[in-house]
């Protein structure tokens, strides 16, 4: 049984639509100013016009702010939508680089569809972007290689987000792994199918309900949006150009990532949240389709990472999706 799809008629699609450009590296303002003298050891210190110019200068240095963070940080626009985004690598944009440097591990990119929401009418900030390639439940808790644990990061936020993204329980489910195995030999062999689908429902459930009661608690007056994942292979074999990709493998991978969404939204109705279906945003542009919005397979370098992730195009499509839910279903 499929999702239901975000009405998304208002806007056109990825290849005709107007955007107003790639999301910005954002910076995050702060500090405070303390009212002294002018420095006695700075002569050029002691003229009032000077004095005015360099105090003018300092109102704007603070007004402006400090560089921006490694998690992506944006300054905010009075009576703009705030966004913070978790979770993993379809929330990182791991298929668009290039990455930001100051946490390469990560694979954060600008062209991530959180940072995307900016492009939108109405205009949604993304003040936090924590989301980080290869994250599991337990990295909203813990640290990942240099990235701080995700929960961490929203908690120190100066101002609480209006909303809160998460994408997360691909990667608990080993989901990565599946994919590559399809190209290396097969997709599913010594019963996996049957493993991933009886750890999908009976013991991710739990880890997920508790996982999406920890966000909420870091974010009380948050609104809470799980994410869940899109289908990445066709519906039909006759749209399937991937000769690695037999009928069977395809439907079975189709059914696993169902049963992951349904977990998922599940899992979210219990918590408490809110749940936001991406299945339908890639509908006839899935990998191994003639016009995909999907990076292909790749077994090895930087190949390999992008593998079965949305490109551009496919994030700025999943951008108009969760922006539906964000702006048209705001409570």
């Amino acid at each position: 049984m499929r999702d239901r799809a975000w009405a998304i008629s208002r806007f056109i699609g990825p290849r005709g639509r107007r955007m107003a450009g790639p999301a910005r590296t954002s910076r995050s303002g702060g500090g405070s100013a303390e009212h002294t003298a002018p420095f006695p050891n700075m002569p050029f210190l002691r003229t009032p016009v000077t004095w005015v110019a360099f105090t003018a200068a300092a109102a704007m240095f603070l007004l402006v702010g400090a560089p921006a963070t490694s998690a992506g940080a944006a300054p905010t626009t009075p009576g703009r939508l705030t966004v913070a985004a978790l979770g993993d690598s379809y929330s990182s944009g791991e298929g668009t680089p290039p990455f930001d440097l100051a946490i390469a591990s990560c694979r954060r990119s600008a062209g991530a569809w959180p940072r995307l929401l900016a492009t939108l009418d109405p205009p949604v900030t993304t003040v936090l972007h924590a989301a980080c390639g290869g994250a599991t439940t337990r990295n909203l808790t813990s640290s990942q290689r240099d990235n701080p644990p995700q929960l961490d990061q929203l908690r120190g936020l100066a101002t609480a987000p209006d909303v809160v993204t998460i994408t997360i329980g691909g990667n608990d489910a080993g989901f990565s792994r599946v994919v590559l195995s399809c190209v290396a030999w097969k997709c599913f062999w010594s019963g996996d199918d049957k493993r991933k689908r009886k750890y999908l429902q009976d013991e991710l459930p739990g880890i997920l309900v508790t996982t999406y009661k920890e966000v909420r608690k870091a974010a009380p007056n948050a609104r809470i949006l799980v994410v869940g994942y899109p289908d990445i292979f066709p519906r039909s074999q006759r749209d399937n150009t991937c000769r690695w990709l037999d009928s069977g493998e395809r439907r079975q991978l189709v059914s696993l990532n169902n049963t992951l969404n349904r977990t998922i939204r599940k899992a979210a109705r219990e918590a408490g949240v809110e749940f936001v279906s991406t299945n339908r945003s890639l509908r006839d542009h899935e990998m191994c389709t003639d016009d995909s919005w999907v990076n292909p397979v790749g077994l090895f370098g930087a190949g390999r990472d992008l593998s079965a992730h949305p490109t551009q195009a496919g994030q700025e499509a999943i951008a108009r999706t969760v922006h539906e839910a964000i702006v048209d279903d705001r409570r």
